[in-house]
Order: structure tokens, then sequence, then C-alpha cells
């Protein structure tokens, strides 16, 4: 399990998080998003989204996505989420493979 529950609490604390996909070019594209839309079998995180035209197609063509999480609650923490993502209806679903604290 990458997203351990320390993860899982910082995902409901991040007042806003990164994102960051890459195009089939090799060309990164960050967005920030407000939150994590809950955690889903343990492993993905759910996003809702708002417009993202370019991150859902960098998306569809290569999956590739990192997700930074931090917050000052209870003193600063962080971590650098990396794995692959898909479109399900309304929602980019977000498979992390690797989890890396940044603090």
């Amino acid at each position: 399990m990458v997203i351990t529950d320390e993860i899982k609490k910082l995902a409901k604390e991040a007042p806003f998080v990164p994102i960051i996909t890459v195009s089939a070019q090799g060309e990164p594209h960050l967005i920030v998003v407000g939150q994590v839309k809950e955690v889903k079998d343990d492993d993905v995180l759910a996003f809702g989204i708002y417009k993202m035209e370019r991150t859902q197609q960098n998306i569809k063509e290569t999956g590739s996505m990192q997700v930074v999480l931090a917050s000052k609650v209870d003193g600063p923490k962080g971590y650098r989420l990396t794995g692959k993502a898909c479109i399900e209806g309304k929602e980019v679903l977000f498979k992390a493979e690797k989890a890396e604290a940044l603090l």
C-alpha cells in the first residue's frame, strides 16, 4: 500500500493540490486543484474535473502524473506521489505507485 494513513490524513488537510501531467512529447503541465475528492481502494486519489483540458489530454496520451500533498497542520509535512491516472466520468483517478516524503 503506497498511500499510508498519514498520507490519507494529509489528503484531507491539503488546502490545494498541485498535479503534474506529461504530454506525449514529454512536456510537463502543472495545475493546482482545490482538494482530493476522496481516496478509493487505498491507493487511488479521485479529483473532480473542472476544465482541465490539457491535463485530460495528457492523461489520455501518457497517463503519467505526479501529485504533491502538503500541509502545515500539526507541523509542516508533505509527499510527492508518482503514478498513473485515467479519466472516469467526471473524475481523474490517480493510482499512486510511489510516495516520497518532502519535509
